[in-house]
């Protein structure tokens, strides 16, 4: 029953993050499955040191690493990663528009100003969760934020402003 609700509670926000990194939502999925999978297979010695939630969230973006790594040291990289949506109407071609301008500018960060903005703004994480998955102090935490947010608004200000 642990294992069932550690699952509902994890399961849904560690594909968002797998995603995140590999923009297929099946792979996503298949990350997260595989790491549930070694949990209850190493359930009787498993015991994180940073806490569970900051484990699972770092097992993931590894793992999500790794597919990426794997997938471009085999020439795949662009293979079925990326799907185009099709919308239709003015509002939806301009949302789109700036959707893609924010996932370009953030794919465009340095990585680990791209990582801090993944994790704290589309994971939802606090501060302290980031620093203890991405193995840095809290404060550089902040310093990678503040750098991603003023890419974020000297990319985007004129854009929204105009």
């Amino acid at each position: 029953m642990a294992f069932e609700a550690l699952f509902r509670a994890y399961a849904a926000a560690l594909c968002d993050l797998a995603n995140n990194y590999v923009h297929a939502p099946d792979v996503a999925e298949e990350i997260v499955q595989d790491l549930f999978t070694w949990i209850w297979v190493h359930r009787h010695d498993f015991a994180p040191q940073h806490g569970l939630r900051a484990y699972l969230f770092g097992a993931v973006r590894n793992r999500a690493l790794n597919v990426l790594r794997d997938a471009a040291s085999s020439r795949q990289a662009d293979a079925g990663l990326v799907t185009p949506s099709a919308r239709s109407a003015d509002e939806e071609l301009l949302a789109s528009d700036l959707e893609r301008l924010v996932l370009a500018t953030v794919a465009g960060m340095p990585p680990r100003c791209r990582e801090v903005f993944t994790l704290l703004r589309a994971q939802a994480l606090s501060y302290a969760d980031v620093a203890s998955i991405l193995g840095i102090a809290p404060k550089t935490v902040e310093i990678h934020m503040s750098r991603a947010l003023a890419i974020l608004r000297a990319r985007l200000g004129p854009w929204l402003n105009g």
